[in-house]
């Protein structure tokens, strides 16, 4: 989908790949019909390489991304940034050294839907948000290469794949308000944290003192229906997104809205797909590394949503409440 993403952008092109295998890089030969790679190393130096996108398996990224910036590359970084807070703190302080640009692949705020709730917030037309919930059901994730993401090694945990999206999303929506400094989380058993992935889980994100939000994530469940609500000081909002599956042509979107006049409206919204939201991310990226506009999510907003996940886990683990470890320090208890 990179390929094709990056084939949309007039100021970009792709001029080499890199694969980990013999298989892959054939494939990615054949599919781009340019010189591909097998070292890492050798890809980054050939002199073609301006920028890279990183999408490989999870506990690949922060170490590629690490490499690439030592090579004065800039990076789009496929979420998570790293499987751990410290390798995720490692890439933040490189890029900032370095002065290169670092996204994250949090493609969702490029899609119709989340644009539109964003705007809701920043018009102020339900005035400061106080408490939010994304609900996600869907159908068991695919496998990937290998079964990479049904592999605890690779994958990190599969919160890491699914609903880091929505860690992020929390913060992106709530964020401007106040920091995330806590989360509570509940787990279906404790098998998960032997095996990396999961069922079922939730969890509670505090943000500052009043405004909490919550996050549902099931992967055992058939189609794909994605709910919202967010309720304000002065209005509320809820919506969905549902299909048969996260590549469905067929979606039904809504957004509902009580603004702080009271006014209620209700607005269908055409989505664009994955393909475009990967695009509009993408080219967020290209304008920010060509000095023509601002980038979307960056490395610190990459560690914030790994930081949330990561409490998280600690709390299913712990039973209690565990705090976000900020990217400047520790956190107190």
């Amino acid at each position: 989908m990179h390929v094709k993403a990056v084939s949309q952008i007039p100021d970009a092109s792709l001029t080499a790949v890199c694969a980990g295998s013999e298989k892959s890089l054939r494939e990615a030969e054949d599919e781009t019909g340019l010189p591909g790679f097998i070292d890492y190393s050798e890809f980054l130096r050939s002199g073609d390489v301006d920028s890279v996108i990183i999408a490989t398996p999870n506990y690949t990224h922060a170490g590629l991304a690490l490499k690439a910036l030592s090579e004065g590359k800039d990076v789009y970084l496929e979420k998570p940034i790293a499987t751990t807070l410290d390798d995720a703190k490692k890439v933040v302080d490189s890029q900032r050294s370095s002065g290169r640009v670092v996204q994250i692949g949090f493609e969702n705020r490029y899609s119709n839907f989340w644009r539109s709730v964003k705007a809701v917030l920043e018009n102020g037309d339900i005035g400061a948000p106080v408490f939010g919930k994304i609900e996600s059901w869907r159908f068991p994730m695919r496998g990937g290469s290998g079964g990479w993401k049904y592999d605890g090694q690779r994958v990190g945990h599969q919160l890491l794949e699914e609903a880091i999206h929505y860690a992020d999303l929390s913060n992106w929506l709530f964020g401007a308000q106040a920091k995330p400094l806590a989360v509570s989380g509940f787990i279906d058993g404790t098998e998960p944290f032997a095996t990396g992935h999961l069922k079922s889980a939730f969890f509670v994100v505090e943000f500052g003192e009043r405004s909490r939000f919550i996050v549902a994530d099931t992967l055992e469940g058939f189609g794909s229906d994605l709910s919202l609500s967010i309720a304000g000081e002065m209005g509320a909002l809820n919506g969905a997104v549902r299909s048969e599956s996260d590549d469905s042509p067929d979606v039904e979107s809504y957004l509902k809205l009580r603004d702080r006049g009271d006014r209620t409206s209700t607005t269908n919204i055409q989505m664009s797909g994955q393909l475009a939201d990967l695009t509009a991310s993408l080219g967020s990226f290209v304008a920010a590394v060509l000095g023509g506009g601002p980038q979307g999510a960056t490395a610190a907003d990459g560690y914030t949503s790994l930081a949330i996940c990561e409490a998280a886990l600690r709390s299913m683990q712990s039973g209690r409440t565990e705090p976000v470890r900020p990217l400047g320090g520790r956190s107190t208890d």
